[in-house]
């Protein structure tokens, strides 16, 4: 099989789109062939059965010259392939709609977000089929949805060894006001103020957004006004590899994406087997019996997310690493790479047998 998928990015080094890398890499050990279209790339070492092409934004080119670029590969390569994947921008769709339509390909869309535009909701109607990672992953209702499950690195997120004293706390998400750094802080301090855990280190992974460029300031100013003042250190964006690393020394991770975000940065501390926080109910199948302990509800306050971190670290290191090998299997079972990409494959093949 031949297909052609486009993204954003290709580059290893992003903080947040270094993942698709391993897309590309995994994608193309189970095809014949794959084509790639993206907006920019940082040269990167490719599969020999991967040809890459630009849009061109690396270079300096404007939207509309990336539209031209984008409209001229789709007219020479739809003809060519079995199909065509869109990786999350919507727009993508849309410009290779056309193309597909025409030559009667399937065209495939992957979308993980929350967020509706009227982009996302034309994508709908102009994709044969659209995946994405858990039941509410996608947010609009469609009979063309097929539930994939997220797509886990395990070379990236072994099971952990030891971890580092003194314990430490680890959230990993763009600095934005969703994904809610600041109740995390809040809580610490809490749980500072009342001596009865030893003490531990708060690690807030992740880069600011455009959007949001005040945000960072405001993190760091809440850190420095609370009373006591939490352990915390911001390390800025890192690369995948270097999330992994910080990953494999916590003693619990947090995710406080709220319902309706099923972020796979949860999922990567728990295939390191760490007990991992979260406040969206739709991890609950994966956590078992430790659901109540891991599940904050939603906009409850910092000191429910005190009490569930106290649990946590009064725990041994043992009794941690007890409930983060169950999740691990959990993970591997429903969300791992190797997996996503052999379901995304088979749905390819039977797409293409269908057009």
């Amino acid at each position: 099989m031949r297909w052609l998928m486009i993204t954003q990015k290709l580059d290893p080094a992003d903080d947040r789109l270094g993942f698709v890398m391993r897309w590309v890499e995994m994608l193309a050990a189970r095809l014949d062939h794959l084509d790639v279209i993206c907006q920019a790339h940082a040269s990167p070492d490719l599969p020999a059965n991967v040809t890459l092409y630009s849009m061109g934004k690396d270079t300096g080119a404007g939207r509309l010259a990336q539209a031209r670029a984008l409209t001229q590969h789709l007219r020479r390569l739809t003809p060519q392939v079995d199909g065509v994947f869109c990786h999350m921008i919507p727009r993508y769709v849309i410009f290779a709609a056309p193309w597909t339509r025409l030559h009667r390909k399937p065209l495939l869309h992957w979308y993980t977000h929350r967020q509706i535009t009227p982009e996302l909701r034309l994508a709908r109607v102009l994709a044969t089929h659209i995946l994405t990672a858990a039941p509410n992953s996608y947010p609009l209702s469609t009979r063309k949805l097929a539930v994939m499950g997220h797509g886990v690195d395990t070379d990236l997120f072994p099971l952990a060894g030891a971890e580092n004293r003194p314990p430490e706390v680890v959230l990993v998400a763009r600095l934005s006001r969703i994904k809610r750094q600041d109740w995390l802080l809040r809580a610490a301090s809490r749980l500072a103020a009342r001596g009865d855990v030893r003490p531990f280190h708060v690690i807030i992974v992740g880069g600011p957004v455009d959007e949001e460029p005040d945000y960072p300031a405001e993190l760091a100013a809440l850190a420095n006004r609370l009373e006591p003042r939490p352990a915390v250190t911001f390390t800025g964006p890192l690369s995948h590899a270097g999330v992994g690393e910080v990953i494999q020394g916590c003693a619990v991770a947090v995710n406080l994406s709220p319902p309706g975000l099923f972020d796979k940065s949860a999922l990567e501390p728990m295939l390191a087997g760490k007990p991992t926080l979260v406040t969206n109910p739709d991890f609950a199948p994966l956590l078992g019996d430790a659901a109540d302990t891991l599940i904050v509800p939603d906009k409850t306050g910092d000191d429910v997310l005190a009490d569930r971190l106290a649990v946590l670290l009064r725990q041994t290191p043992d009794e941690r690493a007890a409930i983060g090998r169950t999740l691990r299997e959990r993970v591997l079972a429903a969300h791992s790479l190797d997996g996503l990409m052999d379901r995304l494959v088979a749905l390819m093949q039977k797409a293409a047998s269908h057009a």
